[in-house]
C-alpha cells in the first residue's frame, strides 16, 4: 500500500520539480525510513518497525518510476549523439544489472549472515554481538548504497530542460529526414514518369 501510493506520489512531484531532483528527493526519504528501522527493531514493540515503511516504500517507488524514464533521456542523448535508436540495448544492460545487483544481494546476504556470527542452531536466541552486526548490515549497507545511488544521479547531467531540447532537436531532425524522403520519392517518380514519356 505504502509503495503504491509513493508511485504515484513520485510521479505527480517528478511532473513539478523534474526526474532527477524528485529521485534525489525520495533516496533521502528512504535513508530516514532505514535510519528508522534501528529505532523499530524492538521486540518488546514489534510494530514500532512499521513506521518505517511510508518511508522506505519511496526507495522502490522511486527506483522502478524514475530510473526507467531516466534511461529513456538516455535513449534519446544517444540517439541525437548518433543517429541510431537503441534503447533496446540500454534497457538490456539496466535489467542485466538489475538482476546483477539480485543475485549479488543473494550471495553477500549469505556471507554477512556469516559475519554476523549467526547461528542457525540458537534460533532466536542470537548473541547480542550477533544481532547488533545484523541490523548493522540491514541498515548500513542500504544507506550506503543509496548514498552511492544519490552520488551517481547528482552527477547525471540530463536535466529537465535539457531532456525537453534533445527531445526536440530529435523530432526536428525525424521531420526533416521525413521531408527528404518525400522529396526523393517525389523526384524518383518524376524520373519514372518522364521516362515512361520518352
Amino acid at each position: 500500500v505504502c509503495t503504491l501510493g509513493a508511485i504515484s506520489l513520485t510521479t505527480w512531484i517528478s511532473t513539478k520539480i523534474g526526474k532527477r531532483k524528485t529521485f534525489l528527493i525520495t533516496m533521502c526519504i528512504a535513508i530516514i525510513g532505514y535510519g528508522l528501522k534501528w529505532v523499530g527493531y524492538n521486540p518488546n514493540q514489534p510494530y514500532l518497525l512499521l513506521i518505517a515503511a511510508p518511508f522506505l516504500a519511496f526507495h522502490l517507488g522511486a527506483l522502478f518510476t524514475m530510473v526507467p524514464s531516466m534511461v529513456a533521456d538516455v535513449c534519446d542523448l544517444d540517439e541525437l549523439q548518433t543517429g541510431s535508436r537503441r534503447e533496446g540495448m540500454f534497457s538490456g544492460i539496466y535489467w542485466w544489472i538489475q538482476k546483477l545487483g539480485m543475485a549479488g544481494a543473494s550471495v553477500l546476504s549469505g556471507v554477512l549472515l556469516v559475519w554476523t556470527g549467526f547461528n542457525v542452531e540458537l534460533g532466536a536466541n542470537q548473541s547480542a554481538q550477533s544481532l547488533l552486526y545484523m541490523r548493522l548490515c540491514d541498515i548500513g549497507i542500504p544507506i550506503l548504497t543509496t548514498l552511492i545511488a544519490i552520488y551517481i544521479i547528482a552527477t547525471f547531467d540530463i536535466s529537465e530542460e535539457k531532456a525537453y531540447d534533445i527531445r526536440k532537436q530529435i523530432e526536428r531532425r525525424r521531420e526533416e529526414r521525413r521531408k527528404e524522403a518525400v522529396r526523393v520519392e517525389e523526384e524518383r517518380r518524376k524520373e519514372e514518369r518522364r521516362g515512361e514519356e520518352k
